[in-house]
């Protein structure tokens, strides 16, 4: 915890730390405005849930480069879940969002508590890289009206819905709408390259200046418009068991898009800066910046990945970056909310699509495409499921794809057989269990069909570092039936775990002691060697002389 260390801070490291925090507060305050709209949410909400949720993790979390605040990819799901309950803007919808909050809170620390973060593991890159890509298609087609000053009401869970909706309403859009959404979104995507420039509170201030100078608000450029002043109160959401129902499968969506940013970014700074990474505790640190969120009037947050690598470059080495990051954005919303109320809404969704333009990662979909087939195929299956089913079925069809990979990979592990002369070796790749046991199992049948079967089989278990009941049952049985043919059966580097399930369950005294070998190569030629002295001796032909 950052209390815990503050004795060892070094002097040397505040100064990274300060310029780490101001620079991310210069990103964070425009983008979590923009990500409030996403969610259907009043901009000042974007700003709650960047203070007090930055000062839990900072408090409870280890990595200090992890940006946390809100994330466009969960906030247009908080804005889908949340509008099955509520019409969006009104009261009950921002309770209900900060509901959400909180449930999202609860898997989290569940998570990370239970020590469940393996589970992560489970779900491939390409699946996760086509899903997110999916994500960005979405956000940018909700952001289309926004960025054009094109009037629409409700939102969609497919992108493709949104933006049909869109094109019919495509006629009423508003040339200084566009002109600003435009000019914000160029020069965004010009300055990428330039991370520590504050790019997008630039663009929200230049907009600012020009809905002032211009009176842009009364030639039909949305605005964000008062903005309450000062942090919000502690405030217990609405807990009724009829609304938790319905959005505590969008919480395990969030969790899960959530969980897959942190531990990818948490990996990456730890690699970087060498530090330990501990995958629950970081889950668990965002839980209770969740839970801190939905109870100070926020809404979801999560680790950003831009933001971080912002941080990261600006020099923050130490927990001491969120927390002045967080009592830097304070004081913005508790004595300057006039100067967010001229802040044009084309130029928060500017800020939106340039924050997720780099999901599409085309780069990515070329280098699968080039090192293998299956994964590029994969990875397209879940965009496709995303953008045409939708966000929470997407993310089922993902997790969906990835377990069923991973089941097909374990079940059809790699089984090699060589044969020279009267002996066959069979090599096993895997753990060896009661769904890919059949596997071997069927290898070492067909060898008993052969027209000319082997006299002797060596199993090298070099690569079977585990074995269970069921497949040692299975393996009992066909040594049985070996034994019962009068084919020798043998096992190579037989690994200690492995040897104790089959003295235990009698494996060993049914093909004896002898017929383990320190590798396979002994068994070979101990084999070839009694089947040599098996073989009858030549016998000489008798010599006819000529008479």
């Amino acid at each position: 915890m950052l209390l815990g260390r503050l004795p060892r801070y070094r002097r040397e490291y505040l100064a990274g730390d300060v310029t780490a925090a101001l620079t991310g507060a210069a990103v964070l305050v425009p983008q979590s405005m923009a990500y409030a709209q996403i969610a259907q949410l009043p901009p000042v909400v974007g700003l709650y849930a960047s203070v007090v949720p930055l000062l839990v993790y900072s408090l409870l979390g280890r990595t200090p480069q992890v940006a946390v605040g809100p994330l466009a990819s969960i906030s247009i799901v908080s804005a889908l879940a949340v509008a099955n309950l509520a019409p969006e803007g009104s009261a009950e919808f921002i309770a209900l969002s900060a509901t959400l909050a909180v449930l999202a809170g609860i898997v989290h620390l569940g998570i990370g508590v239970l020590r469940l973060g393996f589970v992560i593991r489970f779900l491939s890159e390409p699946v996760m890289t086509g899903f997110l890509a999916g994500v960005a298609i979405l956000l940018i087609a909700t952001q289309l009206a926004a960025f054009t000053g094109v009037s629409m009401t409700g939102i969609d869970g497919r992108a493709f819905e949104v933006i049909r909706d869109w094109a019919e309403h495509a006629d009423t859009a508003d040339f200084a709408s566009c002109a600003i959404g435009a000019g914000a979104l160029a020069l965004i995507l010009m300055t990428r390259r330039w991370r520590r420039l504050p790019t997008a509170l630039l663009v929200v201030v230049a907009g600012s200046v020009l809905v002032v100078v211009f009176n842009l608000d009364d030639h039909g450029v949305a605005v964000v418009g008062e903005v309450p002043k000062g942090l919000a109160l502690p405030k217990s959401p609405p807990w009724e068991w009829a609304d938790i129902r319905v959005l505590l499968p969008s919480a395990f969506v969030i969790t899960l898009i959530s969980v897959l940013e942190t531990v990818a970014l948490g990996k990456h700074f730890a690699e970087t800066h060498d530090r330990d990474f501990d995958t629950n505790r970081e889950i668990a640190a965002l839980g209770a910046s969740n839970v801190s969120a939905g109870f100070f009037q926020g809404m979801v947050v999560t680790s950003a990945p831009s933001r971080s690598t912002i941080l990261d470059q600006a020099g923050a080495r130490t927990q001491l970056t969120g927390v002045l990051c967080a009592l830097t954005v304070a004081p913005l919303v508790m004595f300057g909310p006039v100067l967010f109320s001229n802040i044009p809404v084309p130029a928060l969704a500017a800020v939106v699509i340039a924050a997720v333009l780099p999901l599409v990662k085309i780069g990515e979909a070329r280098r699968l495409w080039r090192v293998q087939r299956s994964a590029f195929w994969v990875m397209t299956f879940a965009f496709v499921g995303a953008v045409v089913l939708g966000l929470e079925p997407g993310v089922l069809v993902a997790a969906a794809v990835s377990l069923t990979l991973v089941m097909y990979r374990v079940t059809r592990p790699r089984v090699l057989v060589e044969r020279d002369g009267d002996v066959a070796v069979v090599r096993f790749d895997g753990p060896l269990f009661y769904a890919n046991a059949e596997r071997l199992v069927a290898h070492l049948r067909r060898l008993l069909g052969d027209a000319d079967p082997p006299r002797a089989v060596v199993i090298d278990a070099s690569g079977i570092d585990d074995l269970d009941a069921t497949a040692d049952h299975e393996l009992r049985k066909l040594a049985t039936r070996y034994r019962e043919q009068g084919v020798e059966l043998c096992l190579a580097e037989v690994k200690e775990q492995v040897k104790v399930v089959m003295d235990r369950s009698g494996f060993t005294e049914l093909v004896g002691a002898d017929a383990f070998f320190p590798s396979d190569a002994d068994a070979v030629r101990a084999l070839d060697r009694i089947s040599r002295a098996a073989r009858p001796p030549a016998t000489t032909p008798p010599t006819h002389s000529a008479g």
